[in-house]
């Protein structure tokens, strides 16, 4: 006993070790989980990053691309009135325009045969000056045409000097962007290209025009979980003709010219201060997460993640609350069982031996008064009866317990089955003077169930009854409906010593037997009430106690009808 004592402190002391080490291991994981998914948005903002750095380039060498192929190609097609076969693909309509004094402007128009014809001055372009500038409404890329004067002629020998004179930027080409093609193609391809698969499935894409949220150029309105600004015209040399002419020693003339790009829209102009188009861009790229801002989303994850962790854990705490109970449940099972053989060897001992002594005597000769005889017979008998009732309770239990074994569910008679119970004990009770009453509801409706179980039940409840009530002596047995007809409701009532309510919980467990039982050496094995229980589930009902006022016990067994 002491063993088994020390071996379930230890199992109790080695989980609650666990338990503090899974609570310990929860916290720590929490911790850990809120610092991985910092990093976690660290470095996908790092990717993002990295990728719209990228993508930004691209645009911008795609800009710069297009300027420069107005300034050459384009001009030189103009010069030489040859056909200008292509245009870059983020170019939709192409203008040259030229300005002559008082402000009359000249417009010429790219036509479809690649030669540019006269044309009226759009509405849009009304305003435009020949600069370095992008239009906002509709988008366009303006592009000048620097016209160098002759340098005076310079002296043989003597002092040398250079003079450099510019005229005013009076020529230009004006691209307009290609607003469709810049929606479906462009933008959505160096998009794929530059973020990947991945990053292009995850996140929501928008362009809009720097410091004006509202002028959309691409994708739908968003809460940003990182900007970008790109389209900026890199820094390059300026296309000078070669009319100029060469200075001695074939250096080519020095000309200096600051730039100042501004960004005109409906006939104003912005400062450049806030979108340099020689800076870091005048449009921005905005990404969003999709569902839920960037950091929230990498929450969410971990969130989950330390949900799954602390389920994982609570199925431990849950395992190992259901090892601790089982451990126990066993203990006392095996505690119950080794009584049971203890209190059974000694309840099985005693009739025994008086049944062979009493045959011993008779055998020798000892009795031969007719009245001792008749004494000794039913010594016998009762010795008899006693060993009889704990062998069918052994088989009982047993048989009950057993998977084999298959009820036969039937209509039962409750009065019929209460009376044949009451009949079959009531010489014995008479013996022993007990009085029993019976009250059975008229008009009580059959109930389905096991005949044999129910039968067994009730004559264990009288039995118990004129055992433990000898001082009472008085048994009542009833049954009525009960729960709103729901419900036969059989009860056994005795005038007995009572049960206490601590020990009402598990008197319905095998092998137990309640403190007074043991302390008054009443004979009992521990099965009686444990058979009624299994016989009053196995009709799908249930069995109740409680004290009686004035004393005693009510037991009730509940089946459905």
């Amino acid at each position: 006993m002491q063993a088994r004592l020390q071996g379930s402190r230890f199992l109790v002391i080695a989980c609650a070790a666990l338990v503090i080490l899974l609570a310990a291991s929860a916290v720590i994981q929490y911790q850990w989980s809120r610092r991985v998914a910092a990093a976690d948005v660290q470095r996908e903002r790092e990717q993002l990053a990295s990728a719209a750095a990228l993508f930004a380039a691209d645009f911008n060498v795609m800009v710069s691309d297009a300027a420069e192929f107005l300034e050459a190609d384009a001009w030189q097609a103009l010069q030489s009135r040859k056909a200008l076969t292509r245009l870059p693909r983020l170019i939709g309509e192409l203008y040259f325009v030229e300005a002559h004094g008082r402000g009359t402007k000249q417009v010429k128009r790219l036509a479809a045969d690649g030669t540019f014809v006269p044309a009226p001055i759009p509405a849009w372009m009304e305003q435009q000056v020949c600069s370095l500038s992008v239009m906002e409404e509709p988008p366009a890329l303006v592009v000048p045409i620097y016209e160098f004067a002759k340098h005076p002629a310079r002296p043989a020998k003597g002092i040398r000097y250079m003079e450099t004179i510019s005229s005013g930027l009076n020529q230009c080409f004006v691209a307009q962007i290609d607003a469709g093609s810049l929606r479906t193609a462009i933008l959505p391809q160096m998009i794929q290209k530059s973020f990947g698969e991945t990053l292009a499935h995850e996140y929501q894409f928008a362009v809009v025009w720097r410091g004006q949220k509202s002028d959309l150029v691409y994708g739908v309105p968003q809460r940003a979980d990182l900007i970008r600004t790109f389209f900026a015209l890199r820094p390059r040399p300026i296309m000078v003709p070669n009319r100029t002419g060469l200075e001695p020693g074939g250096r080519p003339p020095v000309r200096v010219e600051h730039f100042e790009s501004t960004i005109v829209s409906g006939g104003s102009e912005s400062s450049a201060d806030l979108m340099d188009l020689f800076g870091t861009g005048i449009w921005e790229l905005e990404m969003a997460h999709k569902g839920a801002p960037l950091r929230e989303a990498f929450e969410r994850e971990a969130n989950w993640n330390m949900l799954l962790s602390v389920g994982v854990e609570t199925l431990l705490l849950v395992a190992m609350a259901f090892l601790v109970v089982g451990a126990r449940r066993m203990q006392q099972l095996a505690d119950q069982k080794v009584r049971f053989v203890a209190g059974v060897s000694h309840e099985l001992r005693t009739p025994v031996s008086a049944i062979a002594i009493l045959a011993r005597n008779q055998a020798d000769g000892l009795v031969a008064e007719p009245e001792k005889v008749r004494q000794y017979g039913e010594l016998i008998h009762q010795q008899s009866s006693r060993l009889n009732e704990m062998v069918e309770q052994a088989l009982a239990y047993a048989g009950m317990h057993s998977v084999a074994r298959q009820g036969a569910r039937s209509e039962i008679d409750v009065r019929q089955i209460i009376e044949s119970c009451v009949e079959a004990r009531r010489t014995e009770l008479a013996r022993e003077q007990f009085e029993i009453q019976t009250a059975v509801q008229a008009d009580m409706p059959k109930i389905l169930g096991d005949e044999a179980l129910l039968r067994t039940a009730i004559d264990n409840l009288l039995r118990n009854a004129q055992k433990h009530a000898r001082a009472g002596r008085w048994i009542r047995i009833g049954a009525a409906l009960g729960a709103g007809n729901k419900e036969v409701r059989i009860s056994v009532e005795d005038h007995g010593p009572g049960i206490d309510e601590v020990e009402q919980a598990e008197i319905f467990e095998p092998f137990y037997r309640g403190r007074a039982a043991v302390e008054a050496q009443t004979p009992g094995s521990g099965l009686g009430l444990s058979l009624v229980r299994g016989a009053a589930e196995a009709c799908g009902g249930r069995v109740t106690v409680a004290a009686r006022p004035g004393g005693g016990s009510i037991f009730t067994i509940h089946i459905p009808t």
